[in-house]
């Protein structure tokens, strides 16, 4: 595999999947929000198959995994899962942000650990 195609992957890897993995999960919230006080059963899939932000969950669950497929056809996978831990801080930032869910110092030095981990278990050095 050449240098310039490895290379292409890394945008995917280090920018598009981290935001929609977020995006997914903002999709969740207001699917589970939209869903609220309905009992599990029939209804709560009708409920839940009539609601646009299941529509549109799906919609970029379809664009997500071709972004990973074409991410995996250019790295591997030891290099590449281990970045999409950056999805996880950036859920908490969303969480606080938009959501106003509360956000400890813990879960800082956490997400700061998480972000480095991803990184060094994930850097893998372009071959020459």
């Amino acid at each position: 595999m050449t240098s310039a195609k490895r290379l292409s992957a890394r945008p995917l890897l280090w920018v598009a999947m981290p935001l929609l993995g977020l995006a997914n999960q903002y999709l969740a919230v207001r699917t589970a929000h939209a869903l609220m006080g309905q009992p599990f059963g029939p209804g709560w899939f009708a409920l839940a198959a009539h609601t646009p932000w299941v529509a549109a969950w799906i919609g970029l669950e379809i664009v997500t995994l071709a972004t990973w497929l074409t991410v995996l056809a250019q790295l591997s996978l030891s290099a590449a899962f281990p970045i999409t831990a950056l999805g996880y801080v950036l859920v908490v930032g969303m969480g606080w942000t938009l959501l106003g869910e509360p956000v400890s110092l813990l879960e800082v030095f956490g997400g700061a650990a998480i972000l480095i981990g991803g990184w060094l278990v994930g850097h893998e050095p372009v071959p020459r």
